[in-house]
């Protein structure tokens, strides 16, 4: 790995910012609290995740509703490809196009049914250049070295000839 040798100038830098805004976009996020209700209940699954629907917007406490489950009970600031590889399409499709407030569901995911509420969204954005200063010189210094290192992979094999044999037929020749 080549280090970099020079110093990103501050003008090179706000041009990699600008040219580059989808690497440092930050995605819509999702504040959120679930309770869970396991599969192992079979049919009575659906009834036990409506009448938990039922006491949480009664008031219920989350803790005293719903089943076990190693899935965090809240979930601050969770971006849309999290929750959807952590509770499916239903869910993240409720969290980020429904607005914050009442609980919601059942949905159902892989592990079973989820009842849930979202607290808070933010909406995509692109933070300020001098909010992220660090991150875009960090992000602009690993370009540039990848595009020295591929230079130097370039030049160095232009110096070998590479040649790929096929491998010798197994159990011999099968000449007749």
């Amino acid at each position: 790995d080549l280090a970099d040798p020079e110093p990103a100038s501050e003008a090179q830098l706000r041009e990699f910012y600008d040219h580059e805004p989808a690497r440092f976009t930050i995605p819509p996020l999702a504040t959120f609290d679930q309770v869970f209700f396991s599969p192992e209940r079979g049919a009575a699954a659906n009834e036990a995740a409506a009448a938990g629907l039922a006491a949480l917007r009664a008031g219920k406490p989350p803790a005293e509703v719903g089943d076990d489950t190693p899935l965090r009970a809240t979930y601050a600031e969770a971006p849309r490809d999290q929750v959807e590889v952590l509770f499916g399409a239903a869910v993240a499709d409720v969290l980020f196009n429904e607005p914050p407030g009442d609980w919601q569901g059942p949905l159902k995911s892989d592990f079973g049914l989820h009842l849930v509420r979202l607290r808070a969204r933010t909406e995509q954005r692109l933070p300020p250049f001098d909010e992220i200063r660090d991150r875009v010189l960090e992000q602009f210094g690993a370009v540039r070295r990848e595009q020295r290192n591929e230079t130097e992979y370039r030049r160095m094999r232009a110096h070998y000839e590479v040649v790929v044999e096929p491998p010798a037929a197994a159990g011999g020749s099968n000449a007749a």
